[in-house]
């Protein structure tokens, strides 16, 4: 078991097989926190500095709520339209398996009506998340992650408003 702080113990998560890297040890904790927090419903946020494998914890962690049967619908993540690239390289060499669409440029609107039943992952932008609400907001998501969550700090913002809309069991910051 892992303590995070004084809390009771976080227990340790098996890395999902299907993830195509190992684990640092402070990834593995991240992996345990996450899934202490999916095992009960909750959502959080995984905040560390840059470069320190926050997309490769969720990865690994979208991998092990698909193991578990706790997630079965697509995981919706939003992301500043420059950090689009590398999710799609991150998720093609950590979880190959992990089908993936980005919802993003102009023929987005033709990928919607199939989107949700071709992919385990669909990743989108902030601004396309206000944008194209009416559509999100039809669509039942098992989990909902805000990359670079600081853009989701001012509630009065439409990104924020976007993200409280969202039909989401659970939500993830990460930052």
């Amino acid at each position: 078991a892992t303590i995070l702080g004084d809390a009771e113990p976080v227990p340790e998560v098996a890395v999902p097989a299907a993830l195509q890297t190992r684990l640092r040890p402070y990834q593995r904790l991240g992996l345990s926190w996450l899934s202490f927090l999916g095992s009960h419903g909750l959502g959080g946020v995984l905040a560390d500095d840059m470069g320190l494998g926050k997309t490769v914890q969720l990865l690994a962690h979208v991998l092990a709520e698909r193991e578990a049967g706790r997630i079965d619908g697509p995981v919706l993540v939003v992301a500043p339209k420059s950090v689009l690239p590398n999710w799609r390289q991150e998720i093609q060499r950590f979880a190959p398996s992990l089908r993936v669409v980005a919802i993003d440029g102009p023929q987005r609107k033709r990928l919607f009506a199939s989107a949700a039943r071709e992919a385990d992952l669909l990743l989108t932008t902030y601004p396309l998340l206000s944008r194209d609400l009416a559509w999100w907001r039809q669509l039942p998501l098992d989990l909902a992650v805000f990359d670079e969550s600081q853009l989701v700090k001012n509630p009065a913002t439409q990104a924020a408003k976007a993200a409280r809309a969202l039909p989401a069991k659970r939500r993830l910051a990460l930052t």
